[in-house]
């Protein structure tokens, strides 16, 4: 009788941690951020994104320039496909 109690106290104890686990309260997407998301993802398709900023500080300004290829632009994959498979895949 001892080792039901220990067993079913064991039992217990593993599965309410996962209980949260099966909850998920996000939020769906609307088609607005859908559409911005999908839109973003064709433009780094279609060409290199580059950022360029200037900050000052005590040791003057500096400069920061960022390059970024995205792997659908390196793969060749055509921008509108991208676009195409984004929506399909959020919606």
């Amino acid at each position: 009788m001892e080792i039901q109690k220990v067993c079913l106290s064991f039992l217990i104890l593993l599965l309410v941690p996962l209980g949260g686990c099966t909850t998920n309260n996000a939020k769906p997407l609307s088609e607005e951020e859908i559409d911005s998301i999908c839109k973003k993802k064709k433009l780094e398709a279609s060409k290199p994104i580059t950022n360029v900023s200037l900050a000052t500080g005590s040791e003057g300004p500096k400069y920061e320039i960022g390059f970024t290829m995205s792997g659908d632009f390196i793969s060749g994959r055509d921008p509108e496909e991208v676009y195409k498979d984004c929506k399909l895949s959020l919606s």
